[in-house]
């Protein structure tokens, strides 16, 4: 996985620096602009190489900002890893992703996990976007801010998080009661459909709670990426959440 971009590739080494195998550059790494790029470098003693633009953009889909790095493999996190690392904190928040397939997609909704103070979330292994280059940079490298697990089977994950304390909260394009009715000072797994079907059945029985995104009059549903950030809101909201 090639991750370009100052911001993504900074992220990358400040979150995840023993899954970098090289950095490439266009120009040298002295460029102020990469400084903390180079100071990492420096101190771990990472392979750099001097590039040209052109080989730049042949491994890059984007505007590279002449910086990337080639990553081994993304470092997902274990479901039992995020229980152990949550404890028995209340309240807490694990954000589920039911096949949520587009890459942009799932970049917007880890960058609004990440700044809405999720606790990890869960992605489907199969039919579902897993954390590529084009995941990193819609997150504007935030997408290694979060703790991210991969499962085969996400009605099983959230039995999982149930018998951890957690309460399933699934999200509804109507059915539900409203969002803001919901009590967030509890561990809650938020379960997103994914963008042509929703929750399926199977994991709808498992939600304890149903909530609906109150819409206007003639408009069906949000895009799922926008649906995860007002939801994510509203609980950061509800419990105090104070700006930076």
């Amino acid at each position: 996985m090639i991750v370009f971009g100052v911001h993504p590739v900074e992220e990358v080494l400040a979150r995840a620096p023993r899954s970098v195998e090289e950095l490439y550059v266009v120009g040298q790494l002295g460029d102020p602009k990469f400084e903390k790029i180079a100071q990492v470098a420096e101190d771990r003693r990472l392979s750099v190489r001097s590039v040209s633009a052109e080989e730049m953009d042949e491994l890059c889909e984007g505007n590279h900002q002449r910086i990337a790095a080639r990553v081994g493999s993304f470092p997902y996190a274990s479901l039992g890893e995020v229980i152990e690392r949550v404890g028995d904190r209340s309240p807490a928040c694990v954000l589920v992703l039911e096949q949520v397939q587009d890459a942009g997609n799932l970049g917007a909704i880890l960058r609004s996990a990440a700044a809405f103070g999720v606790d990890a979330v869960i992605v489907a292994k199969d039919r579902a976007a897993g954390v590529s280059a084009a995941v990193v940079r819609a997150s504007a490298g935030m997408a290694f801010h979060v703790p991210v697990v991969q499962v085969t089977n996400i009605a099983r994950a959230l039995r999982e998080l149930k018998e951890a304390n957690f309460w399933v909260v699934g999200t509804l394009a109507e059915g539900g009661s409203a969002l803001w009715e919901q009590d967030w000072s509890m561990r809650a797994a938020l379960v997103m459909g994914g963008e042509h079907r929703g929750i399926r059945p199977n994991v709808a029985k498992e939600c304890d709670f149903r909530v609906t995104i109150p819409l206007r009059e003639g408009v069906e549903s949000l895009n799922v990426s926008v649906a995860a950030a007002v939801a994510l809101y509203d609980r950061a909201r509800s419990l105090g959440m104070t700006p930076k």
